[in-house]
């Protein structure tokens, strides 16, 4: 499988599946995706179209839809036409291990017990950290501990924020306009750490909570016109899934 297509799977379920923790021996997945081409000749892979991930027996469907009568870019959807865009991303790497909790912890450099009100992800320096919502800049810059830092906002209930960061984005200030997946910066070793890795904290109204656990709110599903328009243009790739199910599955080892 092309690594651009493993990417978008996980980009795709990243709201229901967390990829750092929940992937299993026998989870299995189905996918369609186009494949551009040159002179008759494969050239790259393009957009996946639909798939199916079944993670410890439970099976995820997407499908990708743009709506033909209304402005926007597309998105992917369940078979129900429930939308897979979350209002945030499960977490803000593709590709990570959770290297520490949302708990009371010996501190690795203080060597005090203290709270530790997020969660770290350990991943390679240089690796791309991402806006976890769409939302605007409420600080960059160095904090104490955190060494270089992000906070965004994101309306007025919630706030991301983002620590130990080898350098930002360009162009990024306070007042910047982010959108959910946008790389803000990327994983470092600044401030209190002792390796690379990604410190994520998630707020509701300034009180923090556990990223791996908090109840995220959801976006509104298809209706009228465009859930029909929905089911007509999806129709031959749900057959296509199922014929795929059917036949050959990619078993994870």
């Amino acid at each position: 499988l092309p690594d651009s297509i493993a990417t978008q799977i996980a980009e795709i379920f990243s709201g229901d599946i967390d990829f750092h923790r929940a992937l299993r021996k026998g989870d299995r997945f189905s996918v369609v995706y186009e494949t551009l081409e040159g002179d008759g000749e494969p050239m790259r892979a393009g957009r996946v179209l639909s798939a199916e991930f079944v993670n410890a027996g439970k099976p995820f469907q997407a499908m990708w839809f743009k709506d033909p009568v209304a402005p926007g870019k597309g998105g992917y959807y369940t078979l129900a036409g429930e939308s897979l865009r979350r209002a945030f991303l499960a977490s803000p790497l593709e590709f990570s291990r959770v290297s520490s909790g949302f708990s009371m912890r010996l501190h690795p450099v203080l060597g005090v017990w203290r709270e530790h009100k997020g969660v770290d992800y350990a991943a390679p320096q240089g690796t791309a950290v991402k806006a976890t919502s769409d939302g605007s800049v409420e600080f960059v810059g160095q904090q104490n501990g955190y060494g270089n830092f992000i906070v965004l906002r994101h309306g007025n209930k919630y706030t991301t924020a983002y620590g130990h960061l080898s350098g930002f984005a360009q162009g990024l200030k306070v007042g910047s306009r982010v959108a959910q997946g946008d790389t803000i910066g990327y994983v470092g070793s600044t401030g209190w750490a002792t390796g690379p890795h990604l410190h994520y904290e998630f707020r509701i109204d300034n009180i923090h909570q556990d990223p791996l656990t908090v109840s995220l709110p959801n976006t509104a599903a298809l209706s009228g016109s465009a859930l029909t328009a929905f089911r007509d243009q999806t129709a031959a790739l749900t057959a296509r899934l199922a014929q795929l199910q059917q036949s050959k599955n990619v078993f994870l080892d």
